[in-house]
């Protein structure tokens, strides 16, 4: 059935959109077409605030495995990391070895951050099951400069409109079974140039991250253990097309001997249009395609989309993709009023990790895409959804069985009637990991985000099978101006999160600790052009581990000067 939906739906497409591709356009501001029937949230990353993107993003979940340079990693919808797509200045940017997004070494300088909910994979292809997470770097002209009591340095300099350099360095505890500092350091430049109707952005970072809990060759443990990282992106766009190109390499170290390394790289492009037909009617329609790289393995991902916006009565999307290796989605979207109802199919097709893996993990080229359905359906600021995945991949531990090459013989002597035992000849053969596609599984729950004035309030429930991310999040802010000088406060807990398979927790414990966290900051700005702001970062002290024995930071004092001109 699917099968001849897709097959006679993609020819009703071509038939459609052929008078258009006579005007056929690479495009990128995608941005601009309208979104029926998705909660949209856009905020704006600033240093004053923030130290990290990831910390400036509310709808979903957010998470790290220990203090500012671990992995921090976004959820969308109670699904996996994986499951949220991340284009950075219109380039999807979701590791190829991996398919996550590593927020952890987004030090903030000023971006643009809007988080699309749902399934969102006929614009934006593999991987956007749950969500979708657009990053725009920006350049204020500006000079900025943080202190932290964590021996934390921050200091950002854009001279020009065009150039921007930041350098943030930091001391702090990995893990909570030792006293040790680990330091992090992280260098990064972004250029944003326009030429006519054309715009170049270039976004660069090298970072080096102390952690602990690594093995030398021998396999003994070792809390000396470093990753030598680098991160670059480069996208060239106008109204029409965008061409870009993302590399992620990183290097980790053992007591100073190099015992692992990974690169990866994407080289994509985007073509298409959006063209208002009517005041009721808009098309848009394109291409995209990229080939993803992990060391010596690559892949291509290509495909065409169509996405009608129209409004008769009520609001309609309909939107689909076909592409290679069967990377296919449809969506239909309603929308009257508050009410919203946004159906689709998404995709997220195996990693170049999952399929070829390495020395610890076997290869299945034979990995099957995984496939999502999602449903939501809203009133306002309340919405219901549910998520059902087919074809789910997952991670198998290796092990170890014991092979029997000869079996045991019993001999009889029949003369002495003597038995004589020869043993049986074993071996012991270790099998590796393998990635796998386990069948099925479903995440659903309610979500309420509203704002009263100067305070906002989100809370979401999660019914989900997926370890680690919490049944219920609650987000509470208050913002408010008192005589030219800026107030807030925000409040964040996460409970009853059941524990992964290689969580450090106690014999029969159901959950892992609850994770709660008050942000409080007071700032003014000033008629020269100064911001000063003055920030206590988990102000009651709290243990916050959303990882058992990687530790986040405790209570943390911030100074923050900034000059605009």
């Amino acid at each position: 059935m699917e099968k001849f939906l897709y097959d006679n739906i993609v020819k009703i497409a071509i038939v459609i959109t052929l008078p258009l591709w006579t005007a056929f356009a690479l495009a990128e501001d995608i941005e601009e077409v309208i979104v029926v029937a998705q909660q949209v949230e856009t905020t704006e990353a600033d240093p004053l605030t923030t130290t990290t993107i990831v910390e400036s993003i509310l709808p979903g979940f957010t998470w790290t495995a220990g203090g500012t340079g671990a992995f921090q990693g976004y959820n969308e919808r109670g699904a996996q990391t994986v499951h949220t797509t991340v284009y950075k200045n219109g380039i999807p940017s979701n590791t190829p070895g991996s398919a996550w997004y590593d927020f952890g070494h987004e030090i903030v300088s000023g971006q643009s951050v809007k988080v699309i909910s749902g399934a969102n994979g006929v614009m934006y292809g593999s991987g956007s099951i749950a969500g979708t997470v657009l990053i725009e770097d920006t350049i204020n002209r500006s000079v900025t400069a943080k202190l932290g009591s964590s021996q934390e340095r921050y200091i950002s300099v854009a001279p020009t409109s065009w150039f921007q350099y930041t350098d943030y360095t930091t001391k702090q505890q990995a893990r909570n079974d030792n006293t040790e500092e680990d330091r992090y350091e992280n260098q990064s430049a972004k250029i944003i140039a326009d030429a006519g109707d054309f715009e170049l952005i270039v976004s660069a970072t090298d970072y080096a991250y102390d952690y602990d809990n690594c093995y030398t060759a021998s396999f003994s443990q070792s809390n000396d253990c470093l990753q030598d990282g680098e991160k670059f992106t480069v996208s060239i766009r106008n109204e029409y097309f965008t061409i870009g190109r993302t590399e992620d390499k990183a290097e980790y170290f053992t007591e100073g001997v190099s015992t692992y390394q990974n690169e990866s790289s994407r080289d994509y492009f985007r073509a298409g249009d959006t063209v208002n037909l009517s005041k009721l009617l808009q098309v848009t329609y394109g291409a995209d395609g990229s080939k993803d790289q992990y060391n010596e393995y690559d892949q291509d991902n290509y495909g065409v989309f169509l996405s009608v916006n129209a409004e008769f009565a009520l609001k309609y999307n309909f939107g689909i993709r076909y592409g290679n290796a069967d990377q296919n989605a449809l969506r239909l979207g309603i929308e009257k009023g508050p009410f919203f109802l946004n159906v689709g199919t998404s995709y997220r097709r195996p990693n170049l990790y999952e399929a070829y893996g390495d020395e610890w993990v076997s290869a299945n080229e034979d990995l099957l895409p995984e496939e999502g359905t999602g449903y939501e359906l809203g009133f306002g600021a309340l919405s219901l959804f549910r998520y059902d995945f087919e074809q789910a991949i997952e991670y198998a531990n290796g092990y170890t069985t014991t092979n029997i090459i000869t079996p045991e013989i019993t001999t009889t002597d029949p003369d002495t009637g003597e038995v004589t035992v020869t043993p049986a000849v074993t071996e012991d053969v270790y099998t590796n990991a393998m990635y796998y596609n386990s069948g099925s599984y479903t995440t659903q729950g309610i979500r309420f985000a509203n704002t009263w004035g100067p305070v906002s309030v989100m809370l979401k429930v999660n019914d989900t099978e997926q370890v680690r991310i919490p049944e219920y999040i609650v987000v509470v802010s208050w913002q408010q101006t008192f005589n030219g000088i800026d107030y807030r406060v925000k409040y964040s807990g996460q409970f009853d999160r059941t524990p992964g398979p290689y969580d450090f927790v106690a014999e029969g414990q159901e959950y892992l600790d609850d994770l709660t966290k008050l942000n409080i900051y007071v700032g003014k700005q000033f008629a020269s052009g100064v911001n000063i702001n003055f920030t206590i970062d988990n102000a009651t002290d709290e243990e916050v581990e959303v990882l058992p024995l990687y530790n986040s930071q405790g209570r943390e004092y911030q100074i923050t000067v900034q000059y605009n001109w």
